[in-house]
């Protein structure tokens, strides 16, 4: 299911609706739980499963070229000209069950091209499904003052969302650290530009980003109450956890990144709604990495059922 659901939000402008979809589903769920007063049922286990489930596709949401605040695991490295990712995993339809039979080793349909400049900045993506185009972009940069922008323009796609944006509003303060970032869309159709989500409240030890809050701008405009991510440093100044934390309700979700000797990300887990279980069963997702000689990954796997499964595989072209 995670897999799934993950190809299918595979890109930023399904980020905006899904996003605010999610926050709105979490925060129903937590209400529950704390008026309930009670253990949680069956029906809440299946519920917070699910939570869990939707939290998977929002973090693990491949986003690569933009200097929000939030870490990213895996940017392109070096002087890259393309890149063909294929995704793994597809439900598989069978005579003898009303529903399908999931398996992770076939390839899921989705493939990812993305073209890179001589500078070997990306500039444009291409998602295909079966081999027909479902969504291509362009990527644009531009400074005004303190601001560095950066968008995801749709230049066509299967859904009629063509001239629809995403834009990256950084504000760099005068040691060149972003400090506050807002996430805008754009609607070609209706010619309608909102903030949908804001990181701000930035702090730094000397130049380790240590805090940060993400606030959801509601429908009336204001940011709701947020979450606060703290993020944590080893000795050699790699970052090796993440805790997000809903500034109301205390739940927290934490990310731990471990390193192979080179310095790049070889595995990280997510550890889901921490102080809302009531037993001791894990509710962490673990995923993998495999990295060729220039410190990109070409082999991204998650574990089910105690196995690694092969989630993406790169195909890496350098000039």
């Amino acid at each position: 299911m995670v897999k799934i659901l993950r190809d299918k939000e595979s890109h930023m402008h399904d980020f905006l609706s899904f996003y605010l979809l999610l926050k709105h589903a979490i925060s129903s769920f937590i209400k529950l739980v704390n008026n309930s007063g009670k253990t949680l049922s069956l029906t809440l286990i299946t519920i917070r499963d699910l939570m869990k489930t939707l939290l998977t596709i929002l973090l693990l949401l491949p986003v690569f070229t933009f200097a929000q605040l939030f870490p990213k695991v895996g940017d392109f490295k070096g002087n890259i000209r393309k890149v063909t990712e294929r995704s793994y995993g597809k439900e598989m339809n069978t005579y003898k069950k009303d529903s399908g039979v999931f398996r992770p080793k076939v390839f899921s349909g989705w493939e990812y091209i993305y073209d890179f400049d001589k500078q070997g900045k990306l500039i444009k993506r291409t998602n295909r499904i079966n081999g027909a185009l479902d969504a291509a972009y362009r990527y644009e940069r531009e400074d005004a003052g303190n601001r560095k922008i950066e968008r995801e323009i749709i230049l066509e796609d299967s859904k009629n969302r063509k001239g629809d944006y995403i834009e990256y509003e950084n504000f760099i303060n005068a040691q060149g650290q972003i400090e506050m970032v807002n996430y805008w869309s754009y609607d070609a159709r209706e010619n309608k530009r909102e903030l949908f989500l804001v990181e701000q409240n930035a702090e730094y030890d000397k130049d380790r980003l240590i805090s940060y809050t993400r606030h959801t701008v509601t429908e009336t405009g204001e940011l709701d109450s947020g979450e606060k991510c703290s993020l944590f440093y080893n000795a050699r100044g790699w970052l090796i956890r993440i805790e997000r934390q809903d500034i109301v309700s205390g739940f927290k979700t934490i990310l731990y990144y471990n390193y192979n000797r080179s310095g790049s990300v070889s595995h990280f887990s997510i550890d889901y709604l921490v102080g809302l279980r009531n037993d001791q069963n894990t509710q962490k997702q673990d995923v993998y990495y495999k990295y060729d000689r220039k410190g990109n990954w070409t082999h991204r796997y998650w574990v089910a059922d105690k196995k690694r499964r092969l989630e993406d595989k790169r195909k890496i072209k350098y000039s």
